[in-house]
């Protein structure tokens, strides 16, 4: 009995194995890759399609650590002009070795409809410092010293969230999952478009701390967008503990040593949009 039980065992982990296999071959097509775009020592791009949602995006993944041993900080700034910096601006001012918009904002036009003054939404904390903090219905995402990403509720202080340990800290629309657990409905319908495609621009985390930024397209630029679901189905497969939606449409913005990787949307394609603020990554790391 004891032989026949191991018999059975040893059958049922190969059939295992050969479903593992198969699930993995079957994820790999699914999310097709298309493109290396850069390999450096601390950071890659990669491009991909998507056949579920017809969108392409893009994963930019982040060390926690550079060769030496040393944080590669994730930080945030404003932009320099009170109408805001395009993602190609505000990396030749700042000489950033990667940039990405950052909150959703507010603006002020002229009578002419021009933009004069963008600014970005609720709470805004810059190295410990409270900078701005107004209301708001969506989250707030923050950056702890050692760049664990955390999310916190509408309704919290600016001052409650430096005193759980996190210097850097801006608004934007929702988490998507939180200890490698998608967030329930009641959270996604914070934020009313959730079911709808659109570009979209997420900041997740694994659990070594490495960061990974899906930037996808949509529009009909690099495909029609992506819903929530869609999001967090690409996301769950690559194993993040940690994900959170932060500004998308237009604005949705890659920017890697000075060149710009994702698509102009804005003026059918032409134009970069200006934002508020960025997240960034100084070079030098």
């Amino acid at each position: 009995m004891k032989r026949k039980f191991r018999v059975d065992t040893f059958g049922l982990c190969i059939v295992c194995m050969l479903f593992v296999q198969y699930s993995h071959a079957q994820t790999t097509q699914n999310q097709k890759h298309i493109e290396e775009l850069y390999t450096e020592d601390i950071y890659s791009i990669n491009k991909y399609f998507d056949p579920n949602s017809d969108t392409y995006y893009y994963l930019t993944r982040i060390k926690h650590l550079n060769p030496s041993g040393d944080l590669v900080k994730l930080k945030t700034a404003f932009a320099a002009k009170p109408e805001g910096e395009t993602g190609s601006e505000f990396a030749a001012r700042t000489n950033a070795l990667l940039a990405f918009n950052g909150s959703t904002a507010r603006a002020k036009k002229s009578e002419s409809g021009q933009v004069v003054k963008r600014w970005p939404t609720g709470i805004q904390i810059i190295d410990g410092v409270i900078k701005q903090e107004l209301p708001r219905s969506s989250y707030t995402l923050g950056i702890k010293e050692d760049n664990t990403l955390v999310s916190y509720p509408p309704g919290i202080e600016a001052e409650d969230i430096i005193k759980d340990g996190t210097d850097n800290a801006i608004s934007g629309f929702i988490p998507l999952i939180i200890d490698h657990q998608a967030v329930d409905e009641s959270v996604r319908k914070v934020y009313r478009r959730y079911k709808e495609k659109h570009p979209r621009q997420v900041i997740a985390q694994y659990d070594n701390l490495d960061l990974v930024f899906l930037s996808c397209g949509g529009r009909g630029f690099d495909g029609e967008g992506m819903t929530i679901q869609d999001l967090i189905n690409i996301l769950e497969k690559e194993g993040v503990k940690f994900a959170f939606m932060i500004d998308g449409g237009g604005s949705v913005t890659v920017m890697a040593e000075g060149e710009r990787v994702t698509k102009k949307i804005d003026k059918k394609g032409t134009i970069e949009r200006a934002r508020p603020n960025f997240l960034y990554v100084p070079s030098g790391n």
